[in-house]
């Protein structure tokens, strides 16, 4: 009976108020969790440059980013397509984050594979975990703003027509520069 009454009141104690989240929960419509890491290439990387109010007006732009491992069969299939994407909407930032492997495996397949998107890295899946990439691939497209506004995980070829018209969303008005 003690074991129960101090379970029960420890389940209290530690249980989530209903409606509650955690700061890392990825909601569309929310900021984005800022991280920073490094490229492939080691060149500093810092999401807050790219999005959100502490980016320059010059630099700030919608983002794409796809977490993706060297043995994921559907990212093999997503990424070109976010290839030919960045060629039809050049003014959004492209962004693929490997996800817990060595950097000179992932550099040795973005070679051969003839992949020419940016590489990030996320050696330990840090920033996996942020965005709630528990597979890959996981698309997540960041408005200017810095806002979340598209959340996907795994691509079939039928996603192109999805992340097309989510692209869409995210691009200024004509002529309004916002």
């Amino acid at each position: 009976m003690r074991y129960l009454s101090l379970l029960l009141l420890v389940t209290i104690l530690f249980r989530p108020v209903i409606g509650e989240t955690s700061r890392d929960t990825l909601i569309v419509g929310k900021p984005a969790p800022f991280f920073f890491t490094k490229s492939l290439d080691g060149v500093d990387f810092f999401l807050s440059r790219k999005v959100g109010a502490r980016a320059l007006p010059k630099d700030r732009t919608p983002v794409v980013l796809s977490f993706f491992t060297t043995t994921c069969l559907p990212c093999r299939e997503e990424i070109p397509c976010l290839q030919k994407l960045r060629d039809e909407f050049p003014t959004v930032s492209y962004y693929l984050i490997n996800v817990n492997e060595d950097p000179s495996v992932v550099a040795r397949y973005i070679d051969k594979m003839g992949f020419t998107l940016p590489v990030l890295t996320d050696r330990f899946g840090y920033i996996a975990k942020r965005y709630q990439a528990n597979n890959t691939p996981t698309l997540v497209i960041i408005k200017s703003d810095g806002n979340v506004s598209y959340y996907k995980q795994g691509f079939k070829s039928s996603d192109t027509a999805l992340i097309r018209a989510a692209l869409l969303k995210v691009l200024p008005a004509p002529g309004t520069g916002k």
